[in-house]
């Protein structure tokens, strides 16, 4: 169930409840991406019918430093900031990035199945941890985050 919160408004009126949830259709479209370019880029993925969600507290405190959102075969989670911001239209093309990238990793674990999927991402890690590179570094360089980045640049009209 969709947790709601109800703000005065300037008069001093409530204002209608806000869910903690959008699709991502609906925050691709706020940022006027195309869905068809993103259909053309992860043909598994129907953002209508993907779930962005806030994560609750005890989720986010499991995450990295830095993280801002994280998906799943069927919904992606985001921090609260990520939320607020869209909501009030602020940096509507960052949030809209970022949902393409969380997209194509929801794309990701659809086409390699859960055990693949982490066994590519968690395997890359570690072999460039092992490697001597950062966390940063090694996060940067697992394929699957790559393809993600690459994603997001393609829907944003660049090259990968």
């Amino acid at each position: 169930m969709a947790r709601c919160t109800t703000k005065p408004s300037a008069v001093g009126t409530l204002t209608p409840p806000m869910p903690d949830r959008v699709t991502a259709l609906e925050m691709l479209t706020g940022a006027g991406i195309d869905p068809d370019v993103v259909a053309g880029i992860m043909p598994h993925v129907d953002p209508a019918a993907i779930p962005v969600k806030v994560a609750n507290r005890w989720f986010r405190q499991v995450w990295f430093k830095g993280v801002i959102g994280m998906a799943f075969p069927k919904s992606i989670y985001v921090q609260p900031s990520v939320m607020d911001h869209y909501r009030a239209g602020v940096d509507l093309d960052r949030w809209a990035r970022l949902i393409v990238h969380e997209l194509m990793h929801v794309e990701q674990w659809r086409r390699l199945g859960v055990t693949r999927h982490l066994a590519q991402y968690l395997g890359d890690y570690f072999r460039n941890r092992l490697r001597g590179h950062s966390h940063r570094d090694a996060y940067e360089a697992i394929r699957l985050e790559v393809e993600a980045r690459d994603a997001a640049r393609i829907a944003f009209g660049g090259s990968p």
